[in-house]
């Protein structure tokens, strides 16, 4: 009979999250996770199988939680342009924030390894498409509002907005300041218009 886990496995993945978000998949070790999530090798390998396995599965356990959070205004919010306009001042501000100059762990992970690494292009890819789908759904809801012209081609507005909002994310990984980043916002708000 399998003895029951004696460890939270949603606090190791906030664990393991947050180094594979500061040092990257290549630039964390086992130790490393070993370290921060309190595990031994014999455990973790047990649990999660080696850090190939463990990282996919934060990448799904950060989908799950700060990517829904991130995003959660563009589906909660009944006015379209209203939901596509605070989604985008709010990943400003949660990339202001943080100030440890992070990003967003999907971009980054998947600048990093989807070259090389079909699992990882994958998530990216639909991780991509589901925040594209959730523009495109905004400003569906915006056009039928009459807020948002309805010459406006949403697929190419969806796609651009998804884009743009990764651009955003990148802007905070490499610490651009508040102005850069707020000019750079208000002019893809622009294309709103």
């Amino acid at each position: 009979m399998a003895r029951p886990r004696a460890f939270d496995e949603q606090s190791v993945l906030e664990n393991a999250m947050n180094v594979f978000w500061h040092k990257g998949f290549e630039g964390t070790s086992v130790q490393d996770l070993v370290t921060e999530t309190g595990l031994n090798r014999a455990s973790m390998y047990a649990s999660f199988g080696d850090k190939k396995a463990l990282f996919l599965r934060v990448l799904d356990h950060y989908v799950q939680t700060i990517s829904a959070a991130r995003f959660a205004k563009l589906v909660e919010t009944t006015d379209g342009r209203q939901a596509i306009c605070e989604t985008f001042r709010n990943v400003m501000r949660n990339g202001l924030a943080e100030g440890r100059s992070m990003g967003c762990l999907m971009v980054n992970s998947g600048m990093e390894l989807a070259p090389h690494d079909a699992e990882t292009a994958a998530i990216a890819r639909q991780s991509f498409k589901r925040i594209e789908v959730m523009f495109a759904e905004a400003l569906i809801r915006a056009q039928n509002q009459k807020t948002i012209d309805s010459s406006k081609n949403i697929r190419a507005m969806s796609r651009f907005l998804a884009g743009s909002v990764q651009g955003v994310q990148l802007m905070a990984r490499r610490a651009a300041d508040e102005d850069t980043m707020r000019d750079y916002v208000d002019m893809v708000l622009t294309t709103l218009d």
